[in-house]
C-alpha cells in the first residue's frame, strides 16, 4: 500500500477528544490534546500493521515513559491503536480522517482580524484586570506576558464572530484567561474559577 494512502489527521472515530494522530511520508506524529507524546518513523506491511521505530509515549522530550503503544494498524478505513499504560492496562481506540486542523473544526483568519484588533484594550466591568495590547499576531498582558494568538471562526458560522485563542494549539489559555470571544467591537473572556460563579470580562478598544 502507498503511504500516500495513510497521509493526513486522525481524531477518535467516537467523537473523544484527546488523542490526535498525523501522517506524512514516513513520519508518525501521536499527540495528546494537541501536544506530541510520540514522534517516530513508520513503514506499513501488507496487512496494514504498522512497525514503528519507537513506541514510548512521554509527555515532554526525554521525560518518563508514562505508556506504550502495543500495536497500531489500518482496518476498514480506520487506524486503531492499542495502547499499554502501567497501572489500568490496554486502552483501544479507533481513528478515522479529518479535515480538522490541531485548532478544531474552523478557519484560521489571523490575518484578517489582526488590523481590527491591533492596539489597546481595557476591561470595561472589572477594574483589576491588566490591559490587552495587540500587536501583528501577538498580545500582551500587561506587563505580565506577551504571547503569539490565533484568530479563527467556526465553519459554518455566518456572523463576524471569531475566537481569539493561544497560537499553540496544546495551550487551552492565553495566559490566565480563558480563549476570548469576539464579535468586532467586543472581546470577551474571564478567569476560570472551580468553586465560585464564573465572572465575565468585558474588553473594548481604548
Amino acid at each position: 500500500m502507498s503511504k500516500k494512502k495513510y497521509d493526513g489527521a486522525y481524531v477518535p472515530a467516537d467523537g473523544s477528544y484527546g488523542l490526535r494522530l498525523e501522517l506524512k511520508g514516513k513520519h508518525f506524529a501521536l499527540l495528546w490534546r494537541n501536544s506530541p507524546v510520540l514522534e517516530t518513523k513508520f513503514t506499513v506491511d501488507e496487512d496494514g500493521v504498522f512497525e514503528l521505530s519507537d513506541n514510548e509515549l512521554r509527555h515532554t522530550s526525554g521525560g518518563d515513559v508514562y505508556a506504550t503503544l502495543r500495536n497500531c494498524r489500518f482496518r476498514d478505513d480506520l487506524i486503531v491503536l492499542t495502547e499499554d499504560f502501567p497501572i489500568t492496562g490496554e486502552s483501544i481506540t479507533e481513528l478515522k480522517l479529518t479535515e480538522d486542523s490541531r485548532y478544531g473544526h474552523v478557519t484560521v483568519e489571523t490575518e484578517a482580524v489582526a488590523p481590527l484588533l491591533k492596539g489597546k484594550w481595557k476591561a470595561e466591568n472589572v477594574s483589576y484586570m491588566p490591559e490587552l495590547i495587540f500587536k501583528g499576531d501577538s498580545v500582551s498582558l500587561g506587563d505580565e506576558m506577551k504571547l503569539k494568538y490565533a484568530a479563527v471562526r467556526y465553519i459554518g458560522e455566518t456572523s463576524q464572530r471569531y475566537r481569539i485563542i493561544n497560537a499553540d494549539p496544546s495551550n487551552e489559555m492565553i495566559g490566565h484567561l480563558i480563549p476570548f470571544e469576539f464579535d468586532g467591537v467586543t472581546l470577551t473572556t474571564a478567569i476560570p474559577v472551580c468553586d465560585a460563579p464564573t465572572v465575565w470580562i468585558r474588553y473594548k478598544k481604548v
